[in-house]
């Protein structure tokens, strides 16, 4: 375990994918140079929600802001390795057979399309299947109760995001980030600001920032520093099973309109 320091110019509480791609970033910006401590309680990471993810990416969203994101992180995907010093960093396999939201009624068929317009002006590759389309390009679903479909098979789909996160861990440690195992139990605040944390061995650490990457605890670090913040940790499972007759092609990460996912 690394010695701590009294002061760090950042804490991030949560070492995870978002707080260990946060750390990376910081580490890496040419006009920061602060010193950065990352406090996570389970170094595991076994009951983490990155240990859980399915690492799925996607451009179908209702607003520009998320469209473009995704484009970036896209791009970000696909040249992983030069993002990175050193020749020790893979790239990521990826699965891009594209994402397939279903609709079985009229207004979430016209939420779609309103979408699809959106998504396209933005340059993405999404387009609207009719039934007809849709039996024809994926001829193994039952289309009974399908009005239309939401397809784009480009730069959409699932990756590899262990990989990912070991990448940005590893790196941001290389330069300089410090991980600490503890458990956040306060945050401290003086003049409407924060100016440190309190660790579950009783330490104190004074910051200039806090960032909260505390996944499905994210409320209960926001509610240390008096802040309400609408996020809850709900139960989801995932089961992986094999087809008794293969499928002969690809089959896209389909939303059902029952809310089921399969990919």
């Amino acid at each position: 375990m690394a010695e701590l320091n009294e002061h760090y110019d950042v804490v991030i509480v949560g070492g995870a994918m978002m707080g260990s791609s946060t750390a990376w970033w910081l580490s890496r910006e040419p006009g920061f140079d602060g010193s950065v401590l990352v406090v996570e309680r389970d170094p595991s990471y076994e009951h983490s929600s990155t240990s859980a993810t399915n690492s799925c990416v996607r451009q179908q969203f209702s607003n520009e802001v998320n469209i473009r994101i995704s484009q970036f992180t896209a791009e970000f995907i696909r040249t992983f390795p030069s993002w990175f010093d050193g020749a020790d960093v893979p790239e990521l396999a990826t699965n891009y057979f594209g994402y397939l939201y279903l609709a079985a009624d009229p207004a979430f068929a016209h939420l779609l399309e309103a979408n699809q317009q959106l998504q396209a002006s933005w340059g993405a590759a999404t387009r609207i299947l009719d039934r007809d389309e849709l039996a024809v390009a994926f001829p193994f679903y039952n289309l009974d109760d399908i009005v239309c479909g939401s397809h784009n098979p480009v730069d959409e789909g699932y990756f590899d995001g262990g990989t990912m996160f070991d990448t940005f861990r590893t790196h941001a440690q290389r330069n300089g980030v410090t991980y600490h195992q503890a458990t956040v139990t306060g945050i401290d605040q003086r003049d409407g600001r924060v100016v440190g944390v309190t660790l579950d061995s009783g330490a104190s650490i004074s910051c200039g920032t806090v960032v909260n990457a505390a996944g499905p605890r994210a409320a209960r670090v926001a509610q240390m520093a008096g802040l309400e913040l609408p996020v809850e940790p709900r139960k989801r499972f995932t089961y992986v099973f094999q087809a008794a007759e293969p499928l002969d092609q690809p089959l896209p990460l389909t939303i059902d309109p029952s809310g089921v996912h399969v990919r």
